[in-house]
């Protein structure tokens, strides 16, 4: 069973938010999301705490930026 912390909308997209505090190397439920509902997605988060950076399109964004989304 998997589960997406969060879900934010930009006009008929979704955007899912993934929250890690520690190991962010793991992220099933964003992957098993994207794969499942790849034409509803606009953007992946997941949040952590560490720098920004971008890959395999997933944005990895440090805690002080969510009020940026």
């Amino acid at each position: 069973m998997y589960e997406i912390d969060f879900l934010t909308s930009t006009g008929t997209k979704v955007n899912p938010i993934e929250v890690k505090s520690g190991n962010y190397r793991g992220h099933k439920s964003l992957d098993v999301f994207r794969d499942r509902f790849s034409s509803r997605i606009k953007d992946i988060y997941l949040v952590h705490t560490k720098d920004y950076k971008q890959e395999k399109g997933i944005h990895y964004l440090p805690v002080y930026m969510i009020p940026f989304l």
